[in-house]
């Protein structure tokens, strides 16, 4: 969006000061109180100057720029547990506890109506249209994806070629964690209740991620530990 930090939208604010109150949980029971406030207190000044660097895929008119945005809330404290020498692992398992925090904190009403709506005719038919446009590659930090037309066991899917979480972070030299961002979806998916398949991801060294939702109802894979999921190659933890 390369925009000042002066304009940053409220709502980003307050959605990363929500962020803030999970990270604190998560953090000073990892690592105590005294070292968690010095480093949120600086993650707020860091994400002030990370926020502009968040590429422009179309603003408000791509639904994906959202899935960009709160990546981003991620960022500055990964920055920061980087700068301190903790392992890749590490860092990846907080991200994965503060997601999997997150999600489960949202009210049950509101998980409920988000699992109802992934299956609507509408929401399928984003999706088919979001890759149509994709395929145009108006933007080059944009994802860029194939849409799976629905088969006897799913009924839609996705097939990922370009992932912008994946550019995004790349470009920032924090390629080595967006795998535990992957990670972070199987916290989501489980929370609200949706059956989802995907053996694949770019960030851990295949050609695309292949997404599908499912039909028949199955217990999602938890996300952690990292290995116990099909999509997992370990390939940055192989190269520390």
């Amino acid at each position: 969006m390369q925009q000042d930090v002066a304009k940053m939208p409220a709502r980003i604010l307050l959605l990363f000061e929500i962020s803030i109150f999970f990270q604190r949980q998560v953090l000073r029971r990892r690592y105590g109180k005294q070292r968690t406030d010095i480093w949120l207190k600086r993650a707020r000044k860091l994400f002030k100057s990370l926020y502009p660097l968040i590429p422009d895929i179309g603003g408000r008119k791509n639904f994906l720029t959202i899935n960009l945005e709160l990546a981003a809330f991620f960022m500055p404290m990964v920055v920061i547990l980087k700068e301190e020498h903790f392992s890749t692992k590490e860092i990846g398992e907080f991200i994965f506890d503060f997601a999997d925090r997150t999600c489960n904190a949202a009210p049950l009403p509101f998980r409920l109506i988000k699992r109802s709506s992934y299956f609507r005719k509408r929401t399928i038919e984003k999706w088919r249209l979001a890759a149509k446009e994709s395929s145009l590659r108006k933007f080059p930090a944009d994802w860029v994806f194939e849409f799976v037309e629905g088969g006897e066991d799913y009924p839609f899917g996705y097939d990922i070629k370009e992932c912008g979480i994946h550019k995004f972070w790349r470009s920032n030299g924090l390629e080595e964690f967006v795998p535990y961002l992957c990670l972070t979806d199987w916290a989501k998916w489980k929370s609200i209740g949706i059956p989802v398949e995907r053996i694949k991801t770019i960030t851990n060294g295949h050609e695309i991620c292949d997404f599908r939702y499912c039909r028949e109802k199955k217990e999602c894979p938890s996300g952690w530990p990292p290995e116990s999921n099909p999509e997992w190659t370990g390939k940055f933890e192989k190269t520390n």
